[in-house]
């Protein structure tokens, strides 16, 4: 394969948490499989079948399912439909992606817990941080609207999907998911679901979900409108890092979900323009745009990972007019190790490009 591994894990966006505890103090198998690897991934699926959603679609009539169905955390793959939100409104006209946005106004958002994913971010644009090294230095300094979307698939950036969902509104998001095939998506506050980190800003432990992402709601708006309160989080952060990686994986599994399925879907249609999908499309394949397989015109793809999760979406698009697609959700047995280096979006692209893999893969979930 003409991708290597660094490439394919860079482009799936899979930002990780801010992990402030010691991994020598985690409990962890004493070799667990090698996730930044086919062989790794085989093994890990052989014995977490419970806890994979997979749908593959080669585009030349091969198919693999397995719990396609069964709903799994999304971690950072959620995005999909934020910015399929995004290139409906630009196609339409209610966004324009040159329009200037202050920094400050896309920090509010921003909770820092990703795994430094909004600091690269700023590296990568050229602008100057605070001493913190993970907030813009001057919080009136402006950017793209469109450099906000590239920056959510690109590095994996949490601030923006709430930015978007706040200008565009949850029932534009839920539109533009519901024209790729992905009824009532599990639109929550990404602010806020990281804010439950913290055991002061928890919700009740039985709270159902629709009633969790009203509480979030709210959350989202107390912080993202009181500066003192983003700098108590700000500090209670470096000073006293997150909970234990044990009590974290619970956090995890109570995030945003949604099935193979629904995922798969939304990438299908924005690789076939299914839905308004210029811009969505441009996004999805930049990160692989330089460094394509033979025959193949894009690699659409964004990932994501949570303590115990690691997710993908995926399109390919190929010269001879088919379009391959699919998702992977592993939830479960991933040591902080794996979603620090796991590469999810590996296993998804060879089972669409490689048909004797695809057949292992197929073994691999049989048993």
């Amino acid at each position: 394969m003409p991708l290597s591994r660094r490439r394919l894990l860079a482009a799936t966006g899979a930002a990780v948490p801010l992990l402030l505890v010691a991994p020598s103090a985690v409990a962890q198998p004493a070799a667990p499989p090698d996730l930044a690897t086919p062989e790794g991934w085989l093994t890990w699926i052989s014995a977490n079948r419970d806890g994979l959603g997979l749908v593959v679609d080669d585009g030349r009539g091969n198919r693999l399912l397995h719990r396609a169905d069964a709903a799994q955390p999304l971690a950072s793959a959620v995005k999909v439909v934020h910015l399929a939100a995004y290139s409906a409104a630009v196609a339409e006209g209610r966004l324009d992606p040159e329009e200037q946005i202050r920094l400050g106004d896309w920090e509010r958002f921003y909770v820092p817990t990703d795994g430094n994913a909004h600091a690269t971010t700023l590296k990568y644009l050229g602008i100057p941080t605070d001493p913190t090294g993970l907030y813009a230095a001057d919080p009136d300094h402006r950017v793209t609207l469109d450099d906000m979307a590239s920056a959510m698939i690109m590095f994996s950036d949490s601030a923006v999907p709430d930015f978007l969902r706040n200008r565009l509104g949850d029932a534009a998001l839920r539109k533009a998911a519901a024209a790729g095939g992905w009824a009532r998506p599990d639109i929550r506050s990404m602010c806020a679901e990281y804010l439950f980190l913290l055991p002061e800003f928890a919700p009740p432990a039985q709270l159902p979900t629709p009633a969790r992402r009203i509480f979030g709601y709210a959350l989202e708006q107390r912080y993202s409108n009181d500066a003192d309160l983003r700098k108590r989080v700000l500090d209670r952060l470096m000073g006293n890092g997150l909970p234990p990686y044990e009590q974290q994986l619970r956090w995890g599994s109570k995030t945003m979900s949604s099935t193979a399925t629904q995922l798969a879907s939304l990438h299908r249609a924005i690789a076939t323009g299914g839905v308004p999908a210029e811009a969505a499309r441009t996004h999805l394949e930049r990160p692989l745009s330089g460094h394509l397989p033979p025959g193949v015109l894009g690699i659409g793809m964004k990932g994501g990972s949570l303590p115990g999760v690691l997710t993908c979406g995926m399109s390919v698009r190929r010269q001879d007019g088919t379009v391959a697609w699919g998702a992977l959700l592993a939830h479960g047995d991933i040591a902080l190790e794996q979603v620090g280096t796991g590469d999810p979006g590996l296993p998804l692209l060879l089972a669409m490009q490689q048909p004797e893999w695809r057949n292992r893969l197929a073994r691999a979930l049989a048993g």
